[in-house]
């Protein structure tokens, strides 16, 4: 009886997981997520369900009980399958068998060693009534010491012998099937075998009992070989840092290679960083958590632990996310990867590792019930407050804004609430941040760290009135507004069709483009466009490749139908145009591209994106030679060591300051900021073509002359940027902020006030 009711249970909470997966377009088909929750929920049951196998199927061999019973465990997992690929029929499958990898690699292996297990602890226990209970909690032991594995090391994937892949976070959407997962499972298979095989030897079905004595003497090549393979299973947990099934702190320091500590920071980076680049990394470490802590009102003698990678592969490799940057602040630990200097996102990841202290539970972190439920929308909008992130040339207070004018701004309470992960990322993190900043404008810092330590937010309602009142006064131009369109239009992950298929497709077409392959570019495009529209990248890259394999009609077509949709973000239509100018410009009709990018100039884009147009637009004006050394430079992106020379050779024909300041731009890329200087100011002397250009030059001027200990240049540089925008008003502040600390060793940060920054035309 007790064998029938723990089977049903099992089969009954295997429908209604698989019906309940189905709701979400995220886990409603094959896939990691999918595979991940299987493998959680299903392995408890199976072996609870083994486990009073013995009572009535003892009198078997011990191989024909293991069959029966992982018969059973195949059983219970196929049903979720089953309405998952009936799922399919409704919910769209990009990647079926991959997404049948992940659920044969997680569940279906974890349910089978489940089944397995507990059988042995049927038998160790010799048919106690107890025994299903306690082979249930085994699996539930496993998951807790994979969470143990995720808290107490760097790593932020998780292998679970029975729940499967934990991939780590969840914005990180590039998500194939690791090599090192398959090593693992296939420890994971040599374990099963072992175990059957030790099973089968000491099992008796006479007495239902394991006897080793009948074994030894009968099928001791059996227990031997059993053993062994266990014991290779033991070596392959020991080496786990090699085979990347796990990483330890020490073997991570190992493989990047350098360590620098400073007064606030302790950063390990690549071993071929330059001794200069090293100290810059430092000292910016140092400056952002110098800068927090301050803001906060917290004082801490505990070094804040910086980790950079060589390469979003390199991390994603060993840690477990690429894309995404990641903090754990109850080590007191972040995860970057080089991105120049400074970069971008440490400010908001140090944020995360400083307000450790005003967080609590385990994780030190916002959340309720003593911190064990983290609440994502206070943890991140507070790290965009302090850092007071930029995206898109957009403080979160214009974001924001421009959210509330499209009435598609969600309520305070949902921001910083646990719906936050359900919102596009862009609209969560950056709303989130403008109402966390007006939560400490309003209420003071101190109310604001208790709030973080509460995990939830009082009077929540009052916040969200005042916060939308406030923003109505927030200035934010009709180009601005342009620019946003295209994060905007973005779905959240959990409600994206294919994102793992479609975060594969962009990689494969940036190799395309990279390699400039039109044939395989035009095919990826239409890959992506066939899940995704509205994928700007796709539709850009499909018309330049259409124009420059010489089918004109079909890139024109492809361009004025996005010109002619509704749903098309002006940047959209940008980023094709863009391509499809550089491509006329390749073909040889340079009157159609200038008159492209003439057309460019007049879309709201962002400043980077604006600029590289206006360069271009001015090579085609220029004469012939010149025409040709701004195309190799703008066009053709050769390497570094070659747009340097091109920037030279430009400097020799111009009279303007354009050449010296692409010679100077491609130096800083390379962290050669003494070599820029020079030509910083020759740049300035003979003057650039536009104001867009003059006002970058003292951008990097201002960044340059900092990188060089010249503050006071630096200081006047950043001075006179400021007057631009909100976003480079905020930019500004922070480098004063710095050379103050460069100079003194103390910062004295103040709280943004975007809406009293002084405009200025795009």
């Amino acid at each position: 009886m007790t064998t029938l009711l723990t089977f049903w249970v099992a089969i009954a909470v295997s429908l209604i997981t698989g019906v309940a997966l189905s709701l979400s377009p995220l886990f409603g088909v094959h896939g990691v997520e999918s595979a991940l929750a299987l493998g959680l929920v299903l392995p408890p049951f199976v072996a609870a369900t083994a486990a009073s196998f013995q009572g009535r199927f003892g009198k078997h061999r011990g191989v024909d009980l293991v069959f029966r019973a992982v018969g059973m465990a195949i059983v219970v997992w196929s049903l979720p399958l089953a309405i998952l690929a009936l799922n399919a029929l409704r919910v769209r499958q990009c990647a079926p068998w991959e997404g049948l990898a992940f659920m044969v690699l997680g569940p279906a292996m974890g349910c089978a060693l489940a089944a397995v297990v507990g059988l042995w602890i049927a038998a160790l226990l010799r048919g106690s009534r107890a025994a299903p209970w306690i082979a249930g909690l085994v699996p539930v032991a496993a998951a807790i010491l994979g969470l143990w594995a995720f808290y107490a090391t760097p790593t932020v994937y998780v292998f679970g012998a029975f729940g499967g892949y934990f991939p780590g976070a969840i914005y990180d959407d590039l998500v194939p099937v690791p090599g090192r997962y398959l090593t693992y499972r296939a420890v994971t298979l040599v374990a099963l075998v072992a175990l059957t095989v030790l099973f089968d030897a000491a099992w008796d079905p006479a007495s239902e009992l394991l006897d080793w004595r009948r074994g030894v003497a009968h099928r001791l090549g059996a227990v031997l070989v059993g053993g062994a393979m266990l014991g290779s299973v033991v070596v392959a947990y020991v080496l786990g840092d090699s085979l990347g099934h796990s990483i330890s702190e020490e073997h991570l320091s190992e493989v990047l290679g350098k360590r620098e500590a400073g007064d606030h920071c302790v950063v390990h980076m690549p071993r071929e960083t330059p001794p200069e680049d090293a100290t810059r990394l430092v000292e910016e470490c140092d400056f952002q958590v110098a800068r927090t802590r301050t803001l906060l009102g917290i004082e801490s003698g505990e070094p804040v632990i910086a980790y950079f990678f060589r390469n979003r592969d390199e991390k994603k490799n060993l840690i477990g996310v690429g894309r995404t940057l990641i903090a754990k602040p109850w080590r007191n630990e972040v995860y970057l990867q080089a991105g120049g200097w400074p970069h971008r996102a440490l400010g908001h990841e140090v944020a995360h590792a400083v307000l450790r202290d005003a967080g609590r539970g385990p994780f030190a972190v916002a959340g309720s019930l003593g911190g064990l439920v983290p609440n994502p929308g206070i943890i991140e909008g507070s790290a965009v407050a302090l850092a007071w992130d930029v995206r898109d040339d957009l403080d979160p207070d214009q974001w924001a804004r421009i959210l509330l004018d499209r009435e598609e701004l969600p309520p305070a309470g949902e921001l910083l609430s646990l719906r936050f992960s359900t919102f596009p990322a862009t609209r969560a993190y950056m709303a989130a941040g403008s109402v966390v900043r007006f939560l400490m404008a309003e209420r003071g810092v101190d109310a604001f760290v208790d709030t973080y330590r509460q995990g939830r937010v009082s009077e929540v309602e009052a916040l969200d009135e005042a916060w939308r009142a406030y923003l109505t006064t927030v200035e934010v131009t009709d180009h601005e507004r342009g620019i946003a369109e295209v994060a905007l239009a973005r779905p959240s992950l959990f409600t994206a069709v294919c994102p793992h298929r479609l975060a594969k497709l962009r990689a494969e077409l940036g190799a395309d483009t990279a390699s400039r392959d039109d044939a395989r570019t035009i095919e990826t495009c239409r890959s992506i466009l066939e899940i995704d529209e509205n994928e700007a990248s796709a539709h850009a890259a499909l018309v330049g490749a259409l124009a420059r394999t010489g089918d004109d009609e079909a890139a024109r077509a492809e361009l004025t139908s996005l010109r002619a949709a509704m749903s098309a973000p002006k940047p959209i239509v940008a980023a094709a145009l863009e391509q499809y100018a550089d491509a006329s410009w390749t073909t040889g009709d340079r009157e159609l591209a200038t008159k492209l990018y003439d057309e460019l100039l007049e879309i709201p884009r962002t400043d980077g994106a604006s600029r590289q147009s206006e360069v271009k637009r001015i090579g085609l004006a220029s004469a012939e030679t010149e025409q040709d050394l701004i195309y190799e430079m703008l066009v053709e992106r050769p390497s570094g060591p070659v747009a340097v020379h091109v920037g030279r050779a430009l400097g020799e024909l111009r009279q303007d300051g354009l050449g010296p300041y692409l010679e100077a731009r491609q130096l800083m890329h390379q962290g050669r900021f003494a070599l820029a200087i020079p030509l910083l100011r020759d740049a300035s002397e003979r003057g650039l073509p536009t104001e867009r250009l003059a006002r970058e030059l003292r951008r990097m001027e201002g960044i340059t002359y900092f990188a060089e200990g010249m503050y006071d240049e630096s200081q006047a540089a950043w001075e006179a940027r400021a007057e631009v925008s909100a976003a480079t008003a905020a930019e500004a502040e922070r480098w004063l902020e710095r050379i103050e600390f460069a100079r003194t060793g103390k910062v004295s940060p103040t709280w943004p006030s975007p809406s009293s920054a002084p405009r200025a035309g795009p």
